[in-house]
């Protein structure tokens, strides 16, 4: 099986603006002519002051983890970047790696990713998540302890209305009957749904099974967990061959500022491989210190990961 990267385009404020949008568009043209799979986003409405709980990173280029950035890191709004990025480019997928339904209406939510995967001809992926910041929950007037429940309840409608016309729903926290919902997406069961989670809880257990294209651990599953969701998805009529798991390029930092090696960082894929990884992501502010640097990153990593496949 041939291994895949993606390109994660957010947090990589070591190299880029979080007002020069223009040029972290352009990423993706970039990255698209490098031979990258996906380019991704993440998603935050507004920051509280627990993000930075657990303290600031040894270095900023590390991943954004709870607890670990400042208030004031940059978030713009990744669905509009990533139609943005689906305008410029015709081969590579655009990701919402992490978008938070519960903060959303789900049939506004559905209709922005409908039309996204419509906009780029099914070249468009989307990761729900319930998120971890309960500030931001308590801005937008949305309970925060509901958020799985909520979750839930949106990947229900959103593939309702993307496949049947009129829908209705009634559930727990949204009802509406009869509404027309047009136009539908590009591909018949809707987006790409990646699934993410610290560990396979049994909701994530559960959503993979009945919508996921992939999963993102945040470590890497031990060889029970791979049988659990092998055995999931057999029981829901799926193949587990189709199922993707994300693996990532971590960069190991041995200054406070300065980049990582990216030869290092590589060397961790064929163990990741060994457990189940088809899928890998990486961000370029870990590896380079400036954006002329990314052709170059890219192509690497595209050869690295063709070499290992």
């Amino acid at each position: 099986m041939a291994l895949k990267s993606i390109l994660l385009m957010d947090e990589n404020w070591e190299i880029y603006s979080g007002r020069e949008l223009p040029k972290i568009v352009n990423a993706a043209k970039i990255a698209e002519d490098a031979g990258i799979d996906y380019v991704a986003l993440s998603e935050h409405i507004v920051m509280g002051p627990s993000c930075g709980m657990g303290g600031l990173k040894f270095n900023p280029r590390e991943f954004h983890m709870p607890g670990n950035q400042s208030p004031l890191t940059p978030h713009p709004s990744s669905l509009m970047l990533l139609a943005a990025m689906a305008a410029i480019t015709t081969r590579i997928k655009v990701m919402a790696f992490a978008v938070i339904p519960p903060l959303h209406h789900p049939l506004s939510m559905a209709k922005q990713l409908a039309t996204l995967d419509l906009f780029s001809q099914g070249r468009f992926a989307v990761t729900p998540t319930v998120g971890w910041q309960e500030e931001e929950y308590r801005a937008l007037g949305v309970p925060f302890d509901k958020r799985g429940k909520m979750l839930d309840e949106h990947l229900e409608i959103w593939h309702k209305v993307w496949a049947e016309t009129p829908a209705s729903h009634a559930g727990e926290h949204y009802s509406f009957d009869e509404v027309y919902f047009e136009p539908k997406p590009w591909r018949p069961e809707g987006p790409e749904i990646w699934i993410a989670g610290d560990k396979l809880h049994p909701a994530a257990l559960r959503r993979i099974a009945k919508y996921g294209d992939a999963f993102a651990p945040l470590s890497l599953l031990p060889h029970e967990d791979m049988a659990r969701i092998n055995e999931a998805m057999a029981e829901a009529g799926r193949d587990p061959k189709t199922l993707d798991f994300i693996g990532f390029i971590h960069g190991e930092f041995k200054s406070a500022t300065g980049p990582a090696d990216i030869d290092q960082a590589l060397k961790a894929i064929p163990n990741q491989v060994e457990h189940g990884s088809t899928t890998f992501l990486f961000k370029p502010d870990q590896f380079i210190d400036s954006p002329d640097q990314l052709e170059d990153l890219c192509r690497y990593v595209v050869a690295h990961l063709k070499a290992a496949s």
